[in-house]
């Protein structure tokens, strides 16, 4: 086996274990989300609706109105848990994103130094009509300069080509300034360590 792949094989085994654990975690906070939206509605509801028609008796109005300062209150209450878990996610989704951006950094930083150039590289599997080599290639540096939303033009027609063969996801335009490491590897269907060798001992023979 390449050295390169024997000498990078630990960290981008924890890279992907790591992936896993924050996916793991994204998941479980989106699901808490969508009960603590669904709660939210319910008690905000509970409030719009009191009843507290001058035409009722004051014990009548007493309880509606107790009925509904509970239900703000708890409305209020499940709203901040609501901000709170959307920071998570965000949180979350950006660890993600960095490290897929690391495991491509790794994959394309083994091929710079092995081949010294991009087209010296063998091209590897065919992802549609993109060599899996370019798609590293282009999507580490898409990663690692996410944040300018100025791009080359072989970042450009990389993702160009992905939007129209693998989905709107690639797509740069609605998507400024946002890091799609992670979408290249679901993309490339590295979902653990195993696959992603796959492909770089192809690479890296």
């Amino acid at each position: 086996m390449n050295q390169y792949l024997i000498d990078t094989e630990f960290a981008v085994q924890n890279l992907f274990e790591l992936a896993t654990s924050e996916e793991l975690q994204l998941q479980a906070l989106t699901e808490n989300l969508r009960l603590k939206e669904a709660e939210f509605r319910v008690h905000h509801w509970g409030f719009q609706t009191s009843d507290l028609n001058d035409d009722f008796s004051d014990a009548y109005v007493m309880v509606a109105f107790g009925r509904a300062a509970m239900a703000s209150q708890e409305a209020e209450r499940l709203r901040g848990e609501v901000a709170t878990l959307q920071a998570s996610i965000g949180t979350h989704q950006h660890a993600v994103q960095a490290i897929a951006g690391a495991i491509l950094q790794i994959a394309k930083q083994g091929i710079s130094l092995f081949y010294g150039s991009r087209e010296a590289a063998p091209t590897g599997r065919m992802l549609g009509s993109l060599p899996v080599r370019d798609v590293i290639w282009q999507a580490r540096n898409q990663s690692m300069h996410y944040e300018e939303g100025a791009f080359g033009k072989p970042v450009c027609d990389l993702f160009t080509k992905l939007e129209q063969e693998q989905g709107p996801q690639f797509s740069l335009v609605n998507h400024p300034v946002q890091n799609r490491a992670k979408q290249i590897i679901d993309v490339l269907g590295w979902s653990d360590y195993g696959n992603y060798m796959q492909d770089m001992q192809v690479l890296l023979p």
